[in-house]
C-alpha cells in the first residue's frame, strides 16, 4: 500500500506545478495549475496496404511521375516519356517530361477499372488508372531552354543531353472561384553525359514554370505553361522548391537540398512565388531574407525528409505535416515517413512505413511518391507510387504501382 501512495504522490508531483491560492470574495480557493500536457509527435504506422493498379497510359512507358489536383482530376507530370512502337512490345522517341490525367470516383477516389488496353503496365487484364491526355509533342510539356540543344534536349555532339525532369508535382498556388489554378513547379537545368547520365554541372541552375488551367471536359488539354525565368536559381544555389513544397495559409514553404547533403527550407507567400525579393530563409533557427550557401550548415533542417526522393504535405486529419519518401542511398521501394508539427520542425527521425516491390534492373525502384490529394475526408492512410525498372528481358517498360496504405 505504501508503494501505491508513493506511485501517486509521483504522478501528482508530475501533474501539479502549484497550487495558487485566489481571492473569491471571503473566501481563498486553492486552485490547481497543471503542466501544459506535450503533444506528441504524428507517428503513424502501416496497418495494412492494397496494391489497387498500375497507373498507365498503355501506350506510353512514362518515367518517374507525381501528381497533384486540378479541377476534378489529377494531373500526373512525369520524366522521360517513350511512345510504344505500333505492333509491338517496344518502346521509343523519348520525350524529356510529359503531363497526362487520371479521373476520380464520384467519391474522390482513384478512378481504377479492371482491365484496358494492352501495353506498359497493362496486361490487357490487370486493374489499371488510366491516364489520358495528348500524345507527348515538343516542345514537351515544361520547355527547355533555348541554350538546351534542340528542344528535345538531345545534342548534336551525341554524347550529352539536356533534361527537364521534374523531381516534385506542380504546387497550386491559386483556385480561383471560375476554377482557374494556377500553379509552379521549379525544374533543375540538367545536362548529362547520355551514355552513363553523369551530371556535367553537379550542382545546376533552375528554370521557374508558371502553369495555368481552367477545368475542361476534353481530357486532351492541359495547363498552359510559361517559363517565369530560366535562372531563377543559380548554379551552387540551394534549388529550393526542387526537393519538395507544402502550401498552407498564406505562405508556400519550399525544400532544397544542400550540397554535401542536408535539406534547407524557404517560404514565400504564395501570391508572390515569382519575386525573389520576397524571399525568406530558415537558418540557425531563424527566418531571415539573407539567402544561406548551398554548403551552409546552419541552413540545415533535422529529419526533414532523407534526400531521398519523396513528397512533403500537410495532414488535415492529424493537423500535422508529413514528408514520406525514399532513403537517402537506396534503389528500393522502402517509403520511408517523418513528421512535424511545423515547416520548420523538429522533424521526426524518418522510420520505414512501408515496403514495395522492386523491379530486377540495375536501378530497380526509384521516384518515391506520396498523393494527398487523393484521400477522401474519412480516409486514414495515404496513396503511394513509385516508379519500378526491369531488365529489357523481363519487362521492356517502366511500371508505375498504385498502393493504398491505411494507417494505425
Amino acid at each position: 500500500m505504501m508503494h501505491m501512495f508513493s506511485f501517486l504522490a509521483v504522478l501528482l508531483a508530475i501533474s501539479i506545478t502549484y497550487a495558487a491560492p485566489i481571492q473569491y470574495e471571503s473566501k481563498k480557493i486553492f486552485v490547481i495549475s497543471q503542466k501544459p500536457t506535450l503533444i506528441p509527435h504524428y507517428m503513424p504506422q502501416a496497418k495494412s496496404a492494397t496494391i489497387l493498379a498500375n497507373v498507365t497510359d498503355p501506350d506510353l512507358s512514362r518515367d518517374s511521375c507525381g501528381s497533384v489536383k486540378m479541377g476534378f482530376r489529377t494531373l500526373w507530370t512525369c520524366r522521360d516519356t517513350a511512345i510504344r512502337v505500333p505492333g509491338t512490345n517496344q518502346f521509343a522517341f523519348v520525350f524529356t517530361n510529359t503531363a497526362g490525367w487520371t479521373d476520380h470516383q464520384q467519391d474522390e477516389a482513384p478512378a481504377i477499372q479492371q482491365g484496358g488496353p494492352i501495353g506498359a503496365g497493362s496486361d490487357g487484364t490487370n486493374s489499371i488508372l488510366l491516364m489520358k491526355g495528348p500524345r507527348p509533342t515538343l516542345p514537351t510539356f515544361y520547355p527547355l531552354g533555348p541554350n538546351m540543344c534542340p528542344n528535345s534536349g538531345a545534342c548534336d555532339d551525341g554524347t550529352s543531353r539536356w533534361t527537364a525532369w521534374p523531381d516534385s508535382p506542380p504546387m497550386v498556388t491559386d483556385t480561383a472561384l471560375n476554377g482557374t489554378v494556377t500553379a509552379y513547379t521549379w525544374v533543375s537545368n540538367n545536362q548529362m553525359v547520355s551514355s552513363s547520365m553523369e551530371p556535367l554541372t553537379p550542382q545546376p541552375s533552375t528554370t521557374l514554370f508558371k502553369m495555368t488551367y481552367t477545368p475542361d471536359l476534353n481530357p486532351d488539354v492541359l495547363p498552359a505553361v510559361s517559363t517565369v525565368d530560366g535562372n531563377f536559381w543559380g548554379e551552387h544555389e540551394i534549388a529550393y522548391g526542387t526537393y519538395g513544397n507544402v502550401v498552407k495559409g498564406e505562405y508556400a514553404y519550399l525544400y532544397g537540398l544542400l550540397h554535401l547533403g542536408g535539406v534547407a527550407l524557404a517560404r514565400i507567400p504564395v501570391d508572390c512565388v515569382e519575386n525573389k525579393s520576397q524571399y525568406e530563409y530558415y537558418v540557425d533557427g531563424k527566418w531571415t531574407s539573407t539567402k544561406p550557401a548551398i554548403d551552409d550548415p546552419a541552413a540545415a533542417v533535422p529529419n526533414a525528409g532523407t534526400t531521398g526522393q519523396g513528397t512533403f504535405y500537410f495532414s488535415d486529419r492529424a493537423q500535422s505535416y508529413v514528408w514520406i519518401g525514399q532513403a537517402s542511398i537506396s534503389v528500393s521501394a522502402d517509403f520511408y515517413i517523418s513528421t512535424a508539427p511545423s515547416p520548420e520542425g523538429p522533424w521526426t527521425s524518418p522510420y520505414l512505413l512501408y515496403s514495395g516491390s522492386n523491379g530486377d534492373g540495375d536501378l530497380p525502384s526509384y521516384s518515391l511518391q506520396a498523393h494527398p490529394h487523393m484521400l477522401r475526408e474519412y480516409d486514414d492512410g495515404i496513396y503511394l507510387t513509385w516508379t519500378q525498372y526491369f531488365k529489357p528481358s523481363t519487362y521492356a517498360a517502366y511500371v508505375t504501382p498504385l498502393v493504398y496504405v491505411s494507417f494505425v
